[in-house]
């Protein structure tokens, strides 16, 4: 048995930049020393920038290019699964912005179609390309529907692959595809995290959120904007350590294989680092009641009173030992592989 890492960014082919996005840091974090043990897949995306505004013809070539290039990177994550993965293998999907809403679109087609393995079969690439990234909006019902037909068509009682953890930072919608929504994740989904933006989304293409109905994924929000949350350009970094540390202590809980000795990590956030300012985000989101709201919101929270207006009158608090994790998990003597902060940077990110 072995672990299977996807990993879905949305850099525009910029890997290895000094604004590494969660999603990058995390990938070059895991032990890829065995590949007996831990496989490791990571896709740059299409960055979310230059995006145009107007609903004009060259809108509409943009969204159509954005949402042809997302379909073909979860069509290569799938190739890449059928060639290396085996039953019994556990499957890790981690993504940012429009590579989560990639990393959601695999999730539901292993959860639909399961592994078909026959490149050339042409009901295998007529199920890819119309199920990967549907351009119409289809409903937990259809998603069932085209379910039960694969099956009957391979002649099993069940097709669904199970995902072992689902990663996912603050997804943003993919342009030309439809919304995600009224996902199911009991089928096929054992475990997950998302974490999302108190303080907005990026452009018109907004979030997709997963909700606290679900509980097989953790839905908890983080102070700051987009950026903030997913890590990349213009992101401040205080912040977006928190929500990677977050997600590296769910990956690692899960049974992913990270270098904390021989491969240098970020160090673990502390409460200095959930004081700093935030990026200025192009709309505010609305926490619904009952969220569950990071303990690191708490500690801004006592000396910015007036952030509880970005908040709803009840709010659950989670991951309440976060700070201590700095003393569990060991780091590196070695700088670290994206954006190095100094003492300096954090003094001076509190006192933007």
């Amino acid at each position: 048995m072995k672990n299977v890492v996807m990993c879905f960014d949305s850099t525009n082919d910029r890997p290895g930049s000094p604004d590494a996005t969660n999603a990058e840091t995390l990938f070059r974090l895991l032990d890829h020393s065995a590949e007996d043990r831990q496989l490791a897949w990571y896709d740059a995306g299409e960055a979310a920038l230059n995006s145009p505004r107007l609903f004009n013809p060259a809108a509409r070539r943009w969204r159509a290019e954005v949402a042809a290039a997302a379909r073909e990177s979860v069509i290569d994550a799938y190739f890449y699964l059928a060639e290396h993965w085996a039953p019994g293998d556990r499957i890790f999907l981690l993504g940012a912005g429009r590579g989560a809403y990639c990393a959601r679109a695999l999730a539901r087609m292993l959860g639909t179609v399961g592994m078909m393995v026959d490149r050339g079969d042409n009901v295998v690439d007529f199920a890819l390309a119309a199920y990967s990234l549907p351009a119409q909006s289809r409903t937990t019902e259809d998603w069932r529907h085209i379910h039960r037909m694969i099956c009957a068509l391979q002649g099993r009682n069940d097709v669904a692959v199970p995902v072992h953890f689902l990663g996912l930072w603050d997804t943003v919608k993919v342009p030309g595809t439809p919304t995600l929504c009224e996902e199911d994740w009991s089928g096929n989904v054992v475990s997950g995290r998302y974490a999302v933006a108190i303080d907005g989304g990026w452009g018109p293409f907004g979030e997709c959120r997963i909700g606290r109905d679900d509980d097989t994924i953790e839905e908890v929000w983080f102070r700051g904007a987009h950026c903030d949350v997913v890590g990349g350009p213009n992101a401040y970094w205080p912040l977006a350590d928190i929500t990677l540390d977050w997600m590296i202590d769910g990956v690692v809980k899960a049974g992913a294989l990270v270098c904390d000795t021989a491969v240098p990590r970020t160090p673990a956030p502390s409460e200095l680092d959930a004081l700093a300012e935030g990026a200025r985000s192009l709309r505010f989101r609305k926490v619904p009641d009952d969220a569950l709201v990071h303990a690191s919101v708490d500690v801004y929270l006592r000396a910015h009173p007036d952030y509880w207006r970005r908040l709803p009158s009840h709010i659950v608090w989670s991951d309440l030992d976060w700070a201590a994790r700095a003393e569990r998990l060991p780091v590196a003597e070695t700088a670290p592989l994206v954006k190095a902060r100094s003492d300096a940077d954090e003094l001076a990110a509190v006192a933007s």
